[in-house]
């Protein structure tokens, strides 16, 4: 594969291809030592933040409890004959997510339900940093979960490219001391120009001597004493060693198929998707084609809109056409990875769920807890805190306002499940990547949910 590297220091320069984020200010744990007893794992994990604030109650559908009806929805209730049943006697599926009915008949969707945190922020943004930096009442700090599993975990120096975030800005659950790779669009670097004037360009990094191009000069500034020269340079070698490390591998979007019968719907192929949706679809591509073709160990998409204020829909509809990318982009991921599926996992998230009433403007407004989806083909598939044993009659105004269903699982939870028994990271690893963790013990919040062996 090859890369105009002049295109991508114009593009770079501008802030809005391949970046990274340096150094952060004041983050308390800039200074952690490395957690003992991590080993390097070859599991692999893409995570999909469907930001906005997902309807959880029209995602996994409570029909089991009787305020599901349309008094409560009229204009975004979805009638049980037309859902997707789980096989609980209690709850289904949206019918927008017949791909992911799919997966979970194949046992390879775990469903969990009424997943938040305590004193549930109502804010966007602060609610997303929390998802993404897991400290509930840091939302300021801008270092992730992710980025600190991944410096814990991996020698960066050997693989530049342990983690990225594949999205147009860079993911906050990859931010950190150190620069993490940014992706917006791989296809942006296949430009067939001759290798000779990408040496050039790109050059080398100082390694006892003065180096050249565009990482010597960032590798001089290392030291030198001007304020940001550090941001700086760890920000630019993160990027010629993330373009060197993807072109070493061979990777080029423009000859790399699908398996299995995958598709990432474009403007050329579209099945039906709107041209909106393309750019997660791309995401996706790029996610799959890293996962596969690297050592690329967590990938981090995004897609937005899931802020459902007006006009939500229910069988169709807003909330519909979002739900029906993530089911096609997961099970295209599904076939895609397959020789690699038994090792991968799928997590999605969202900041928060809706309230369980509509609103005035046909939708629904911010609420508490939320569902995610975890696939992959070592999961215990099957449905999570949405059956009669977890879900009592009424339950979808349970919160102490009356107003959103209640959580019974904090986030962490799902977080700390996934390193134990995905990653195999240690109790004193996990206390690292999710500070705090470990005090929670006995707290039925915190209960293990048995979405993995």
């Amino acid at each position: 594969m090859q890369f105009d590297r002049r295109s991508f220091i114009k593009a770079a320069l501008a802030g809005t291809t391949l970046s990274a984020l340096g150094p952060v200010l004041g983050s308390p744990f800039m200074n952690r030592a490395l957690a003992s007893g991590l080993g390097a794992s070859t599991k692999k994990m893409l995570v999909i933040f469907m930001r906005g604030g997902n309807d959880g109650v029209n995602t996994c559908i409570p029909y089991g409890d009787s305020e599901y009806n349309l008094i409560n929805r009229p204009n975004i209730f979805i009638p049980e004959a037309q859902s997707l049943d789980l096989g609980n006697g209690f709850a289904a599926l949206h019918p927008a997510l017949g791909p992911l009915h799919e997966l979970h008949l194949a046992g390879d969707l775990a469903t969990v339900h009424r997943v938040a945190y305590a004193n549930q922020s109502r804010s966007h943004f602060d609610s997303q940093n929390i998802w993404e930096n897991a400290i509930p009442g840091e939302a300021d700090l801008s270092e992730g979960w992710a980025y600190r599993h991944v410096i814990d975990a991996y020698d960066l120096a050997a693989n530049p490219v342990a983690a990225a975030s594949i999205s147009d800005r860079l993911m906050l659950m990859f931010k950190g001391g150190t620069a993490l790779p940014h992706i917006s669009n791989l296809a942006e670097y296949n430009l067939d120009v001759p290798g000779s004037s990408q040496d050039k360009v790109l050059g080398s990094a100082p390694d006892g001597g003065s180096g050249s191009g565009l990482l010597g000069w960032y590798g001089k500034s290392l030291g030198s004493g001007h304020g940001h020269d550090s941001l700086v340079s760890s920000t630019g070698l993160t990027i010629g060693e993330t373009l060197s490390t993807l072109e070493d591998a061979g990777i080029d979007p423009a000859t790399y198929l699908p398996a299995g019968g995958a598709t990432y719907p474009d403007e050329s192929n579209p099945l039906g998707f709107p041209a909106t949706a393309f750019p997660f679809f791309r995401q996706l591509r790029d996610a799959a084609m890293l996962l596969k073709q690297s050592d690329l160990r967590i990938a981090g998409v995004e897609v937005g809109s899931f802020d459902t204020h007006s006009n939500q829909g229910g069988v169709g509809g807003a909330q519909a056409g979002l739900l029906a990318w993530i089911a096609h982009g997961i099970r295209s991921l599904s076939q895609d990875l397959a020789s690699q599926w038994d090792d991968t996992l799928v997590l999605t998230l969202s900041e928060f769920g809706r309230t369980s009433e509509q609103n005035g403007s046909l939708g629904t407004d911010h609420g508490e807890a939320s569902c995610l989806f975890v696939a992959g083909g070592q999961v215990n598939g099957g449905v999570y805190n949405c059956d009669a044993s977890t879900w009592s009659d009424g339950d979808m105004f349970s919160t102490g306002n009356g107003r959103y269903v209640a959580h019974l699982t904090d986030f962490r939870t799902i977080l700390r499940e996934i390193f134990d028994r995905h990653f195999g990271v240690d109790a004193t690893g996990i206390e690292s990547v999710i500070p705090g963790i470990g005090a929670q013990a006995g707290n039925p919040l915190f209960n293990d949910i048995g979405f993995l062996p």
